[in-house]
């Protein structure tokens, strides 16, 4: 209690003694404000204007000047983002273009767009049946073509590969029908494949026995996500009835809700089917015969979706396939600028190690100072497209030199333990300690660069100096021996 009395009487007095001095402070300021009017009053009429006129345009100008500093400054400066071109057929040429001049390969691209042509040239309405093992997808194809000759595996598991055939309604329109591997058969990259041929597809029918799996469901939202028309077809409809169809229908419309809500329709897709056969005389045999088949369900829908909007399946169709082009494009350019990037921080770590052995006495400041550093920043912006300043790149390397020198004794140390490793070379100092601990800042800086970049799209100070002090002391003992090699191979080859 005493404590807090007499801190409170400490405050009181405070803030007396401050409100003195304001006063103080006010007055004086008052009397020679005053003073200085008075004495303006006593100047000609052109001098007390010129003067008034001066000491506002200092006012402004010092005000013009903060908010500049406050709110226009390089600090708050934003580069404002281009805003991306419109995925049209004229941009992705210019883009592939563009690339395969940078010596990427754009084979993939150019398929896909000849693809594209084709298919609007032949006029064909694209569906594509899309399903599990064993659903029926085949049988139903089969079903539509039985002149097609599609084997059928009653075990399951008959379609490996994409396969497609044409079919023309009683309308005469021309459809080409894609065959699917199943979900849980498909190998590898065959489920990317299938989800390609999907995205192509101006309807999608997926086919299913029963009640939607859960892994179901989700290649249904993924494939509803395309914004097509979404059809679930459910095969050996005769194993439900009337009530029960209606119940099976009503369950899954309610797990997408309405506004992604597909159509459903019950077939019976043919096949066969293996029954107990009882003789009189009491022997019994399982025997196949043929399902009864019954797709005018499907077709119905088929054909209703396309005499009603056949234009509108064409735009998407085509507005879908360009889109996976420029997924594509995106990626395959993402795969090239990391493997420039890798080459890039190879090549330059390589360079840095090399520095390091020949210098007599190296200093600690090669990655800050050194024109290797700068020039390894250099070529990495070049390839992601950013432009860069060498004041960014100061900028950055003096922001991460803070970081770098928390590590150095730790990078030294771990340098000299890890060329301990190797016989005969373990006692040898200097040098060698160097260029490895040069070889871990070199690989660190060049990744945590080309990481800021790839995310961001530019060099942000902050973040890549936080990934570099990140990348810098990560999994170092198994850095340390690849450098330790390196430098040793460096260093006998001298």
């Amino acid at each position: 209690m005493k404590i807090t009395q007499r801190l409170r009487w400490l405050l009181a007095g405070g803030m007396l003694l401050l409100t003195l001095l304001f006063l103080l402070f006010l007055f004086f300021a008052t009397k020679n404000f005053l003073d200085l009017w008075d004495r303006l009053q006593q100047l000609p009429i052109w001098l007390f204007y010129t003067y008034s006129a001066l000491i506002v345009a200092v006012v402004l100008f010092s005000g013009w000047v903060i908010v500049k500093l406050v709110f226009g400054g390089p600090s708050a400066k934003t580069i404002p983002r281009q805003p991306p071109k419109p995925v049209t057929e004229a941009n992705l040429t210019q883009e592939i273009e563009q690339i395969k001049t940078a010596g990427m390969d754009t084979a993939n691209l150019q398929v896909e767009l000849d693809r594209l042509h084709a298919r609007k040239a032949a006029g064909q309405v694209h569906i594509a049946f899309f399903g599990d093992v064993s659903t029926g997808k085949s049988s139903i194809i089969k079903a539509l073509l039985p002149e097609a000759g599609v084997e059928i595996n009653l075990r399951g598991g008959s379609t490996r590969d994409i396969r497609e055939y044409t079919w023309q309604t009683i309308a005469g329109d021309d459809l080409m029908l894609t065959d699917l591997p199943g979900r849980n058969e498909a190998e590898g990259t065959l489920d990317a494949a299938a989800r390609d041929e999907a995205i192509r597809a101006q309807i999608v029918v997926y086919v299913t026995d029963s009640d939607l799996t859960r892994s179901q469901y989700q290649d249904v939202l993924e494939l509803a996500a395309f914004g097509k028309p979404m059809l679930i077809a459910i095969n050996k409809r005769d194993q439900y009835t009337k009530e029960e169809q209606t119940q099976l229908a009503q369950r899954i419309r309610s797990r997408f809700g309405e506004v992604a809500s597909p159509n459903i329709v019950f077939i019976q897709s043919g096949g066969v089917e293996e029954i107990l056969r009882i003789y009189p005389d009491g022997r019994e045999e399982m025997v196949q015969r043929p399902r009864k088949m019954d797709i005018s369900a499907l077709s119905t829908h088929l054909q209703t979706e396309i005499d009603q909007r056949l234009e509108w399946l064409s735009q998407q169709r085509d507005t879908s396939v360009l889109n996976l082009v420029q997924e594509k494009l995106d990626t395959t350019r993402d795969d090239y600028r990391r493997s420039q990037a890798e080459k890039i921080v190879r090549s330059s770590t390589h360079k840095a190690i090399l520095g390091a052995l020949a210098s007599v006495s190296p200093g600690t400041d090669l990655v800050i100072q050194g024109v290797i550093g700068t020039r390894m920043i250099q070529e990495l912006c070049k390839l992601y497209d950013s432009p860069i300043s060498t004041l960014d790149i100061d900028q950055f390397l003096n922001f991460s030199q803070g970081q770098l020198k928390k590590s150095i004794p730790l990078l030294m140390a771990v340098a000299g333990n890890g060329l301990k490793a190797f016989p005969g070379i373990g006692t040898v100092a200097g040098g060698l300690v160097h260029a490895v601990a040069y070889g871990l800042i070199f690989d660190a800086l060049g990744h945590a660069v080309a990481h800021t970049l790839e995310q961001r799209g530019t060099l942000k100070v902050a973040p890549a100096a936080a990934t570099f002090q990140e990348m810098l002391s990560g999994n170092l003992e198994e850095r340390t021996k690849t450098f330790a090699r390196l430098v040793i191979e460096q260093y006998r080859g001298k």
